[in-house]
């Protein structure tokens, strides 16, 4: 059991299918041929943008899983965004208090901190959330006492895989494929990782470096130009423009993640380690990039990941070594074993770009249907009156 010293909710548990034996080598392929006229035809696929809808984590969680049980058209989702970690908006969530937390709770308001993206937790730490496999053990997976005295919020999902830490840069990707219209794509955790691979993320890395390589190159042959001549500004002088570096942009956030935090020096942003996926993780060369999960049901998966744009290295801290590990990662600490993505890619693109190239590499294998928030909130109102009727059910 969970300690109750931990803050969690547990979404309902899927019952996973078993998988048959099988040892046909699957080449993964979201492509069909028609017999009749030779064309090629795409499976449809609902692409579903949550950023902006101020959903928070257990939210996201409870859509993706109300989408795989319950649409009644059964079909595909791709869905992205960027969550808040602690905030719900939709759904009223009542969490049993503990004495253990009472002082906290009770701190005045002067002694409010701040953390590194500018969010105020009175107390506790709203600025991420610890998630859970369904057969996670906190016992085994998370510092307890840590956890506790932060009042960090801890969640336990409805997919199996191991422990993450989200914040308000963890990008979040859910892919929702059903058998009848992927037949290729075998329902086992390892057919589905590669299939994504393949399809989706090996393609949307591959596109984003290329994007990032050709505007580096245009930027080197251009340089950048100034009003500014040699000599004399206004134009007065030899008529030789200067190129100057480049300046580096500096906002809030950015002052406040300095003190903590400085590129690593053997990172370098223009030569990013191609996209792979290793054993059971997605890395760039020998660091992880992200935490994947899978949910088996009858008729379809759920594949979903959340890549690690940035993260806090004090919230890192929640996680203990697991004794299960990949071989690769051996006993690297948390901070040796990831990577974050800002390291290779922060230089050029914001961190949206992510799900630019996802969309793009999607659509080259799916019909893409765009989708809204309320486009999915009508699955839960007409089967179960509403999102928190669903969920409280």
């Amino acid at each position: 059991s969970i300690p109750q010293t931990i803050r969690t909710h547990l979404t309902r548990k899927l019952r996973i299918r078993p998988s048959p034996s099988h040892n046909k080598n699957v080449i993964s392929t979201t492509r069909r041929l028609l017999s009749n006229n030779n064309a090629i035809t795409r499976p449809k696929i609902s692409w579903l943008d949550l950023r902006g809808a101020g959903l928070s984590a257990v939210e996201r969680l409870a859509m993706e899983e109300l989408l795989l049980r319950h649409d009644p058209l059964e079909r595909c989702w791709a869905i992205i965004g960027v969550h808040e970690p602690t905030e719900n908006k939709l759904l009223n969530i009542s969490l049993p208090p503990h004495d253990d937390w009472s002082a906290q709770r009770k701190r005045a308001d002067g002694d409010r901190v701040v953390d590194a993206y500018g969010h105020e937790n009175d107390g506790f730490n709203r600025s991420c959330a610890v998630i859970m496999g369904i057969g996670g053990k906190a016992e085994r997976l998370i510092d307890i006492q840590s956890a506790k005295d932060d009042g960090v919020l801890v969640l336990k999902r409805f997919s199996g895989g191991g422990t993450v830490v989200v914040d308000h840069s963890s990008l979040w990707t859910t892919f929702i494929g059903r058998n009848k219209l992927l037949p290729d794509v075998k329902p086992f955790p390892r057919d589905i990782m590669k299939w994504s691979a393949d399809v989706v993320f090996g393609p949307a890395f591959d596109s984003w470096n290329r994007e990032i390589s050709a505007s580096s190159g245009a930027r080197s042959r251009r340089g950048r130009q100034t009003l500014v001549f040699q000599g004399k500004s206004c134009g007065l002088g030899d008529g030789k423009s200067l190129t100057l570096p480049p300046v580096e942009k500096e906002t809030p956030q950015t002052n406040l993640l300095t003190a903590r935090y400085k590129r690593p020096e053997h990172v370098r942003s223009d030569d990013a380690p191609k996209f792979q996926l290793r054993e059971n993780d997605y890395v760039l060369g020998e660091r992880k990039i992200g935490g994947n999960a899978q949910s088996i049901v009858s008729g379809g998966f759920l594949h979903h990941t959340s890549f690690l744009w940035d993260w806090d290295s004090t919230n890192m801290e929640y996680l203990t070594l697991p004794a299960k590990r990949p071989d690769y990662r051996g006993d690297r600490s948390h901070d040796e074993f990831l990577v974050r993505l800002k390291d290779h890619y922060g230089e050029h693109s914001a961190k949206n770009t992510l799900f630019t190239h996802v969309k793009y590499a999607t659509g080259e294998s799916f019909e893409l249907e765009e989708m809204t928030l309320n486009d999915a909130l009508k699955i839960a109102d007409e089967k179960f009156g509403g999102l928190q009727e669903w969920f409280d059910g």
